[in-house]
């Protein structure tokens, strides 16, 4: 190859990028069907009262600010919704942060039910940010006891 065919292909290289930049939809929210209930059931998580701040964005946005403070890099994705059935919505927002030597992608996500309005967590991301009276049951709950039982290993004999 030579050096003409190599800059002809970073040329073309750029203009696809350049292309898919401004191809992309700007700001608003671009990833929310042309549905009512999906924009009814982003409303619903987004102004959901969170753990330790007003709502759910609130809390969202705060933890941004937080990596952004501490000098972190980051990509803030925008929110999500997607049909998982009729009257039922998946809302999420991702946000990749910069790890020692990798990046680190958080999903926060909620399932909303339109019927009775209802927000429940489905990510361990979000987990922090829902109140604790909203979270879902641990596994085997309650088969957990106070009491310390010893294991099979530690009653057998010899």
């Amino acid at each position: 190859m030579n050096i003409r065919s190599l800059t002809w292909i970073g040329i073309l290289g750029v203009l696809v990028v350049v292309g898919f930049l401004f191809s992309r939809p700007q700001g608003g929210t671009p990833d929310i069907p042309d549905d009512p209930g999906a924009h009814e059931a982003l409303e619903l998580v987004r102004s959901h009262p969170a753990r330790n701040d007003p709502t759910l964005e609130d809390a969202v946005n705060r933890y941004v600010e937080e990596l952004r403070a501490r000098g972190t890099s980051l990509h803030r994705g925008e929110w999500q919704v997607g049909k998982e059935r009729d009257g039922v919505y998946a809302v999420r927002m991702l946000v990749r942060e910069k790890g020692f030597n990798e990046w680190i992608e958080r999903e926060f996500a909620w399932r909303v039910t339109l019927q009775d309005k209802t927000v429940r967590v489905i990510s361990l991301a979000a987990i922090h940010f829902m109140p604790f009276h909203e979270l879902p049951p641990l596994p085997h709950q309650d088969q957990i006891s106070g009491i310390f039982m010893a294991s099979s290993w530690e009653r057998r004999p010899g």
